[in-house]
């Protein structure tokens, strides 16, 4: 088999588990039907995106413990004795492979070989966006930066010759820091179409491409045909980042490929400015990266809570530009981790 064969093949085989697991059930909600949801687009012409609202409220069915258990997302009697890597509270590790297959009846996982590396991909039951996979390590260790999640990304969307798009959220956004994971959808990405000026390129050597454009929260864009160079170039970015402030300096990635050209959008985060107004939880690479899901409606005694439904339905472009300033990082030390990396 040739290796388009084979990253055509990889793409079907996981197009084809995403849809067994909505017809099964797994999925808690389809979303090719749309039922219930809502959507809202608004474009900048600043910075060349599309930012997209979309209200789903299906994604709260998440906290239905009673229909998890119907529908197989959790096992309604486990052996706990069984279950491994538990935390000091005694809860054990979602995203191990051993636990999901005593706890997740449901749930199936495909095997993966990323970078040399073990990993396993499960739909995610309360879906961003269509063909959402949750991408775990087959290691248990912490959801922590390193070189290799950048390796493991672009493996990811060379073989499925860029259908997928690939993300890694680091200590802003991941929902599970103990263990070492990415995500995956087949849905473009707005900030994918991100105007890009000869000023905002801080190098260009014919082989690599990275630039700043301009954002409404700290973005760098590391574009070329070489894996390896991407790589390197977004990874001195990211590093660089870090050294300012070990503790709270951290990021968001999302990885793509188009027409055998890899582009890495490296989102600057501050873990300690995780939340925007009017959003109930944690923005991510999704929300950052132009798509912004709400699905919280609190009930009516509880009036003191964030209401999502409020923030879709007065949802405009100052709105989307707000919720990235809310949790941008300081401008000008961002600005100095790309010079300093890349000038």
């Amino acid at each position: 088999m040739s290796n388009s064969e084979a990253e055509h093949n990889l793409t079907k085989q996981l197009s084809a588990l995403y849809r067994q697991q909505v017809d099964c059930g797994f999925v808690l909600s389809d979303p090719l039907n749309g039922k219930g949801q809502e959507e809202k687009r608004f474009f900048d012409e600043s910075c060349g995106v599309e930012f997209r609202f979309l209200w789903n409220p299906n994604r709260e069915l998440r906290k239905n413990h009673e229909l998890l258990i119907q529908r197989g997302v959790v096992a309604k009697h486990v052996d706990t004795d069984k279950l491994i890597n538990k935390d000091k509270n005694g809860k054990a590790c979602y995203l191990c492979k051993e636990n999901i297959a005593l706890q997740n009846p449901a749930e199936v996982l495909f095997p993966l070989k990323l970078a040399g590396e073990e990993y396993f991909a499960g739909a995610n039951f309360a879906y961003i966006t269509n063909n959402h996979f949750t991408i775990m390590n087959s290691l248990h260790r912490p959801q922590k930066y390193r070189r290799g999640v950048l390796a493991a990304l672009d493996d990811f969307v060379l073989q499925t010759d860029g259908f997928f798009r690939a993300i890694f959220n680091g200590l802003a956004g991941a929902s599970i820091p103990w263990h070492e994971h990415m995500q995956a959808t087949t849905e473009k990405f707005p900030i994918e179409d991100i105007k890009i000026t000869d000023t905002d390129i801080l190098r260009d050597d014919g082989r690599i491409r990275a630039s700043t454009p301009y954002y409404y929260i700290s973005v760098g864009l590391v574009e070329g045909n070489s894996r390896a160079q991407v790589e390197d170039t977004a990874d001195r970015a990211i590093e660089k980042w870090h050294s300012f402030n070990k503790k709270r300096h951290t990021e968001n990635v999302i990885a793509t490929m188009i027409d055998g050209r890899f582009r890495m959008f490296i989102i600057l985060r501050d873990a300690a400015k995780r939340a925007g107004s009017g959003k109930a939880g944690a923005m991510a690479a999704f929300e950052c990266g132009g798509n912004i899901v709400l699905s919280y409606e609190p009930p009516e005694t509880q009036s003191d809570k964030v209401n999502e439904r409020i923030t879709f339905d007065r949802a405009s472009l100052e709105t989307a530009k707000q919720l990235l300033s809310d949790v941008a990082p300081d401008s000008g030390t961002a600005k100095a981790a790309f010079q300093e990396a890349w000038l």
